[in-house]
C-alpha cells in the first residue's frame, strides 16, 4: 500500500458543510413596500450572483449560469444550472458564507487548485489521477477532497499547509489488528449490533506505524474507531446516538442549537474533566491522570476540549449536553482521522457515498 506523503501547500483545507435552512414567505404590510423590496432584492441578487459567478471562475476556470438555491434566513443562494448538491451561499451584506462544489478534474479549466491536485496525487499516489473532486470556501475552512476514479483512494489538502491520502483497504487487516477491531467494536455498541453488521475499514498511512480506522452505520448508531497496527493501540473512538428525528426548517434548528448551547455553557470544567477521565478511560482505556483540559472558545468548538500533558500526545474530545463524553482523539504522529473519512467523492450529481449502509 502506498504510505502517505506530508508537504506543504498553502492556504488549502478539508471541506466544510454548511446547514442549508427554511425562510418563510415574507408578509407585506403594503402594495409600495411590496414594489420597493422586490426592486432591492432583485439589484442585491444580482450583485451577489455575479460575485458568486466570479468566485466559481477563480476555483475551477469556469463561468457557469446559477439559478437560485434554497432559501435561508439572512442569505442569498445559489446552484449552478443541473448541479443539483450545489452549496453556494453569501450574507445579505455581500460577504461569502460557503461554497461547496463538486466537479470532475478533467472539466476544470485552470483554477485555484487543478495545477495543486495534479501534483499532489503524483506525490502521494504515483501512477493515480484524481477523477472527482469537491471544492469548499468558506468564513471558516477552504480547500478539496478528491478521489481516484475507483473511488478507494482519497487526498485532502489541509488549511495549515499539510496534505494527506487516504487508501481504502482493499485487503483484510492482519489478523491481530482485526481481533482487536471486534473487542473493541462489541465494547463500543455495548454488544448491541444488528445481525449480520459489517465494520467497514480504511487504511490511513503516514510514514509511521500503519493506522486502521474502521467505521459502522445504522439508523441509531454512528461509531468509528482507529488501531495502530503495531503496537494495537487505540488512537480513536467516536460514539454518535441519533434519535432518528429530522430537523424541518431553519427555526427548528436554531431552537434546538440555542437550548443544546445553553445546556453546555452551564458545564462547568471540573465536572467535564471528571466526565473526560472516566469515558477515556472506558471507551480508549487512556488514563487521563495528570492531563491539563482546555475548553473550545468559539460558537462553532463550543462543545469541544483539548487535553495536554508534558510529554504525551495532545487528546482531542467532543461532549454531549450533558456532560458525557462521544468522541476522543489521539493526536499522535499528526495523523488526522475525522468524519469526512466516512464519505467518498464521486461524480457531481451522485448522491454522496457512504463506505457503509
Amino acid at each position: 500500500m502506498n504510505k502517505k506523503i506530508i508537504f506543504p501547500i498553502l492556504g488549502v483545507a478539508l471541506l466544510s458543510g454548511s446547514l442549508l435552512g427554511y425562510q418563510p414567505p415574507v408578509q407585506a404590510d403594503a402594495p409600495n413596500t411590496v414594489n420597493i423590496n422586490v426592486s432591492q432584492d432583485v439589484k442585491l441578487d444580482q450583485k451577489l450572483m455575479q460575485q458568486a459567478q466570479d468566485k466559481l471562475k477563480e476555483l475551477t476556470g469556469n463561468t457557469y449560469t446559477l439559478i437560485e438555491g434554497t432559501a435561508m434566513k439572512g442569505f442569498m443562494s445559489f446552484k449552478r444550472e443541473n448541479f443539483k448538491d450545489d452549496i453556494i451561499t453569501y450574507k445579505e451584506n455581500g460577504k461569502l458564507d460557503n461554497i461547496g462544489i463538486k466537479i470532475n478534474y478533467e472539466d476544470l479549466n485552470g483554477g485555484k487548485y487543478q495545477t495543486k491536485l495534479k501534483e499532489t496525487w503524483e506525490a502521494l499516489f504515483p501512477g493515480e489521477t484524481p477523477k472527482y473532486v469537491s471544492i469548499s470556501e468558506s468564513i471558516y475552512y477552504e480547500g478539496t477532497i478528491s478521489s481516484n476514479a475507483m473511488q478507494n483512494k482519497q487526498i485532502y489538502m489541509q488549511e495549515n499547509g499539510n496534505v494527506y491520502g487516504v487508501n481504502y483497504a482493499p485487503d483484510d487487516a492482519p489478523a491481530s489488528v482485526q481481533n482487536k477491531a471486534a473487542q473493541v467494536f462489541s465494547k463500543l455498541t455495548d454488544g448491541k449490533v444488528k445481525q449480520g453488521a459489517k465494520l467497514d475499514r480504511i487504511y490511513v498511512s503516514d510514514g509511521k506505524p500503519n493506522v486502521y480506522q474502521y467505521k459502522y452505520k445504522s439508523k441509531t448508531m454512528d461509531v468509528i474507531f482507529a488501531i495502530e497496527e503495531q503496537t494495537l493501540e487505540l488512537f480513536q473512538a467516536d460514539v454518535y446516538h441519533s434519535d432518528g428525528k429530522s430537523v424541518d426548517s431553519y427555526e427548528e434548528f436554531q431552537k434546538r442549537e440555542n437550548e443544546k448551547s445553553a445546556k453546555i455553557k452551564k458545564l462547568t470544567l471540573d465536572t467535564l474533566m471528571k466526565s473526560a477521565m472516566r469515558d477515556a478511560k472506558n471507551m480508549l482505556d487512556l488514563d487521563l491522570e495528570g492531563y491539563k483540559g482546555a475548553r473550545g472558545t468559539n460558537a462553532w468548538d463550543e462543545d469541544y476540549m483539548t487535553f495536554t500533558k508534558e510529554g504525551a500526545p495532545s487528546v482531542t474530545a467532543r461532549f454531549n449536553k450533558d456532560g458525557s463524553f462521544s468522541s476522543f482523539i489521539i493526536d499522535k504522529y499528526n495523523q488526522s482521522i475525522d468524519f469526512y473519512g466516512m464519505t467518498i467523492q464521486g461524480p457531481p450529481n451522485e448522491e454522496v457515498k457512504l463506505l457503509i449502509d
